[in-house]
């Protein structure tokens, strides 16, 4: 062979190993935007998706300290408000909250960090930067309980019983990164502040109030919110005091918030009966040769059950005791008076254990001071 034909030779073999160097980094590339895609696709509009993947950062996944802030909103009560369901209708419940949350969320450029069992975190200012991240999470929290409280007209006509919420805002440096154990890893926020976010949205369940937000939230959005200083109450797992804002209102540029119709999903619930017929339906009828024939399957629908009645709290006996039975108007049987407004009824419910007095705090509000 002349050494023109090794030439070629050797041209040829340097050819197909580029091509399978390029072919594998071509690989390993769709691998990591599968990855990114896999990953930040659950959390965060896909149009951010979008942006992610046109930077190629190599620090996406990578710890890092950045400023964020951190919304916590959790359904009042939730263990007692299920006790009366079943699992169908409290799923049905989540799904409702989990559509209306999420979509307010990501509507104001937020990502969803997790879903609790009762309620849901969402982060603002990470993975992108944003300069808005406080006045897009006061937003996201407030067009939150506009639509909550608009959903009770919705499960009234269902003769469902309504739920209410309260949400935490804290705004400080973070830690972002991916965490996890080697089978499942996710995208997160932790630290002190974020914490304190959880800390302040059980505030707001002492307080009545259905938005809590830091001082460092707030402090740059004094004049386009209506705020209530709150300041003095000690709270747990934290070495500070409270010293945050009851969120009322925003004064200007309110944003009109829409839920899409399909954002509010429900899961399928499978019969206990239907499964196990299902799954000895193979085997159901045998004939006398001993094969087996296959169970025959119905094809009428099975109607849908009727929706439970509406609960009505129970009407507290006067101090008197004139009667036992509850007086009447001419609207119907007599509502107990609600003692802190018409945001939260009072719980039926009584610990066994009477509960320590409160810590003493001020909440201002009408131009005063009130000690609570």
């Amino acid at each position: 062979m002349s050494s023109l034909q090794w030439l070629v030779a050797l041209v040829a073999l340097g050819g197909i190993a580029g091509c399978a160097v390029a072919w594998r980094r071509w690989r390993a590339e769709r691998r990591e935007l599968a990855r990114v895609r896999g990953t930040f696709a659950r959390y965060v509009a896909p149009s951010v998706v979008d942006v992610l993947l046109a930077r190629k950062d190599e620090r996406l996944f990578t710890g890092r300290a950045v400023r964020a802030t951190v919304l916590v909103c959790r359904i009042r009560n939730f263990a007692h408000f299920i006790e009366p369901l079943s699992p169908e209708e409290t799923l049905r419940y989540l799904n409702e909250f989990y559509g209306l949350a999420g979509t307010a969320i990501q509507r104001h450029r937020g990502i969803i960090d997790s879903f609790l069992g009762d309620g849901i975190v969402g982060v603002f200012g990470v993975p992108l930067d944003n300069p808005t991240q406080e006045d897009d999470a006061l937003q996201a929290a407030l067009a939150l309980v506009r639509h909550v409280v608009a959903m009770r007209k919705r499960w009234e006509r269902q003769h469902r019983k309504p739920f209410t919420i309260g949400i935490g805002i804290n705004t400080g440096e973070m830690i972002a990164g991916d965490a996890g154990f080697r089978d499942r890893r996710e995208f997160t926020v932790v630290g002190s502040e974020a914490t304190f976010a959880h800390r302040l949205q059980e505030a707001a369940f002492a307080l009545n109030a259905f938005i809590v937000a830091s001082r460092a939230t707030c402090e740059s959005l004094a004049s386009e919110y209506k705020l209530v200083p709150v300041s003095g109450v000690p709270l747990p797992g934290v070495r500070r005091l409270l010293d945050a804002f009851v969120v009322r209102a925003r004064l200007r540029g309110a944003e009109q918030f829409t839920v899409p119709s399909d954002a509010m999903v429900e899961t399928t619930i499978e019969p206990a009966a239907a499964a196990a017929s299902a799954a000895g339906a193979p085997f159901a009828a045998h004939s006398a040769t001993g094969t087996t024939t296959p169970a025959p399957v119905a094809t009428t629908p099975k109607p849908p059950e009727p929706e439970p009645p509406v609960a009505r709290p129970r009407v507290r006996p006067s101090s008197t005791r004139t009667t036992a039975t509850a007086t009447t108007t001419a609207c119907g049987p007599a509502m107990p008076e609600l003692r802190h407004g018409w945001m939260f009824a009072q719980d039926d419910a009584k610990p066994i254990l009477p509960e320590p007095p409160p810590p003493r705090a001020t909440y201002e509000d009408r131009g005063g001071s009130f000690e609570l």
